[in-house]
């Protein structure tokens, strides 16, 4: 099968970037014929995506004059160029209206595929507005797919599971005594929103009142950290809490999961995390919030392979962690976490889910018709002048080219940002799917 990927390249760390890094492999291995192409201008870069991710021999996609016009003419070109029997959009979201000029103009003839990674209103928006040129979803989380559905009206039968994998390694018990000096990681991006980072010092405050001695090593970097360091400093300055800012995967196997009791998790939601299966396999414990995306999903279940509290609630937080003091639960957590993600969440159980979800795509019927391409605004004077597409024309004959100031402006991940109501609607909705016996405000 010929698949192209289309992905962001100006973001080198994360759980989507790792899932690619092991993805593209595997479907090459099993004989199909991957190509990824990421973006390459101001923000989105090419070349350090391709020294971060040399496997993927991702190649380069331009826009000589950064209008929306010109993303669409890239990828429609794309398209064209190599008519893949299968697309995968990876948060790039002129891919769609791309798509469907290609298919108008009888270039492309494939199918195509939003992965969906996040539990975030824009990219919902972006099924309504796009569902119908878009053949399937594919999501990491039970939750996500629902909701794909049920808020992005795409066909229940279009919407498909596929999880994020690890590699697995054989079970080993935490080190150390945890009675002794209870050693706790949090690894993730330094944000509030989502991650609640700043849950990280009242709960530090709740756990010294409950006498534990601990060690707590955080492993990221991200908007919040100056301000994240500032609230933690009375720790650092004793040692019981270092930020050890971004570290990557190699670091991550020898220095964080293979040499600590537990991994905290303070989120509000997530369709992984991937964090939490690294951790689990290398033997570790979870102490979760019971985060938006755990419920349908079902792996972390309380006192089984997990330990879990309601998300914000510190002192919640603080008395499971006090409770891994005891060695035998601890090392009953590990065994339970361990088996799960050998069962379900191993790189082999993750590539024969993608390759079962990217099979059942081709098996779909076809799209009844091919919906009209949507209008970008106007990206200049040019365009309001002679119209998008000879707007577009001039502005590569003189040269002209728009300068983008965010990554999100030079290529967009959805077609509009979602305000912070509509992501409390959103997350407030999930919830009550997610968790339906729990209270919601």
């Amino acid at each position: 099968m010929r698949v192209l990927v289309l992905a962001p390249s100006a973001y080198l760390l994360g759980g989507v970037q790792d899932w690619l890094a092991s993805l593209v492999p595997g479907l090459r291995a099993g004989g199909h014929e991957v190509t990824v192409a990421v973006p390459n201008g101001d923000h989105h870069r090419h070349g350090p995506y391709d020294q971060a991710y040399p496997a993927l021999s991702a190649q380069p996609l331009a826009n000589p004059s950064g209008s929306a016009e010109g993303r669409i003419r890239a990828i429609a070109d794309l398209l064209g160029g190599l008519n893949p029997q299968l697309v995968l959009g990876v948060n790039l979201v002129d891919l769609y209206p791309a798509a469907q000029r290609a298919r108008r103009q009888g270039r492309f003839h494939g199918r195509v595929v939003m992965t969906l990674h996040a539990l975030q209103a824009e990219y919902f928006d972006d099924l309504r507005r796009h569902g119908d040129g878009i053949d399937a979803v594919i999501a990491t989380n039970r939750l996500a797919c629902r909701l794909a559905s049920e808020l992005g009206g795409m066909d229940p039968g279009r919407v498909l599971y596929a999880p994020y994998g690890v590699p697995v390694p054989p079970w080993q018990a935490p080190e150390g005594d945890p009675a002794a000096t209870l050693k706790l990681a949090w690894v993730g991006r330094l944000e509030q929103a989502q991650k609640r980072v700043h849950d990280l010092p009242p709960l530090l405050t709740a756990l010294e009142a409950l006498g534990l001695n601990l060690q707590l090593n955080i492993a990221g970097d991200g908007e919040e950290r100056p301000s994240l360091e500032r609230s933690l400093a009375p720790w650092i300055g004793r040692g019981s809490v270092r930020m050890l800012g971004h570290v990557d995967q190699p670091r991550l196997a020898k220095e964080i999961y293979g040499d600590h009791h537990a991994l905290v998790i303070t989120s509000a939601w997530e369709t992984g995390p991937i964090v939490a299966w690294q951790a689990m396999a290398s033997g570790m414990a979870v102490v979760s919030s019971r985060y938006v995306g755990s419920g349908l999903e079902g792996a972390l279940e309380h006192d089984a392979t997990a330990l879990l509290f309601p998300c914000g609630d510190v002192a919640a937080a603080a008395a499971q962690l006090a409770r891994l003091r005891q060695g035998a639960l601890l090392q009953r957590l590990s065994r339970a976490g361990h088996a799960l993600v050998a069962r379900r969440y191993s790189g082999s159980a993750s590539l024969a889910a993608w390759r079962r979800a990217l099979t059942q795509v081709m098996e779909l019927p076809w799209l009844p018709e091919i919906p009209p391409e949507p209008d970008p605004a106007p990206a200049g004077r040019l365009d309001r002048w002679l119209g998008r597409r000879r707007g577009e024309d001039l502005r590569r004959l003189l040269g002209q080219r728009f300068r983008h100031h965010s990554a999100g402006s030079e290529w967009p991940h959805s077609s509009g940002a979602s305000d912070g109501a509509a992501e409390a609607a959103l997350l407030a909705a999930a919830g009550r799917l997610d968790h339906p016996s729990a209270p919601h405000g």
